[in-house]
C-alpha cells in the first residue's frame, strides 16, 4: 500500500544526522503517499498506513518522519536525528532568524515568549 522506495531513496540522500529540514522532507514526501492513500480507502490511514505506524509519537513536530527513521535505525541503518530535531507537535519552526533594524539595536529590549502546556 505505501511507497517505502520514496522515502528511503531521500533518507540516502541526506547526511548521517538528520536536522529539522530534512525531517519536515521526509515527512512530506511521506505525507503525500499518505494522502492519496487515505483517499484510495475513503478513510485516515494515520496509525495504520506503513510499518513505521507503530512507532509513531505524535507529539513530535514531524511524526511520521521520525518513526520511519526509528524504523530504519532498528533495521541497522546509520542514522541519527539531532537532539535539535525533537520539537513538540505545536512548536514553530523558523526559517530564518529574525533580524533586528539598525536602529533599534542601540535600544534594550526584552523578547518574551509564551510557551502552551499540554
Amino acid at each position: 500500500m505505501w511507497n517505502s522506495e520514496a522515502p528511503l531513496k531521500l533518507l540516502k540522500s541526506m547526511p548521517a544526522e538528520l536536522n529539522i529540514q530534512n525531517l519536515k522532507n521526509i515527512q512530506q514526501t511521506i505525507d503525500v503517499d499518505k494522502f492519496e492513500n487515505s483517499q484510495k480507502m475513503c478513510r485516515d490511514l494515520c496509525g495504520e498506513y506503513a510499518p513505521f505506524c507503530a512507532m509513531c509519537d505524535k507529539w513530535v513536530k514531524y511524526p511520521c518522519a521520525v518513526a520511519y527513521v526509528k524504523m530504519k535505525q532498528a533495521e541497522g541503518m546509520q542514522v541519527e536525528i539531532a537532539a535539535a530535531a525533537y520539537l513538540p507537535a505545536d512548536a514553530v519552526v523558523e526559517d530564518e532568524p529574525e533580524e533586528i533594524p539598525a536602529e533599534k539595536t542601540d535600544k534594550k529590549y526584552i523578547r518574551i515568549a509564551i510557551a502552551k502546556r499540554k
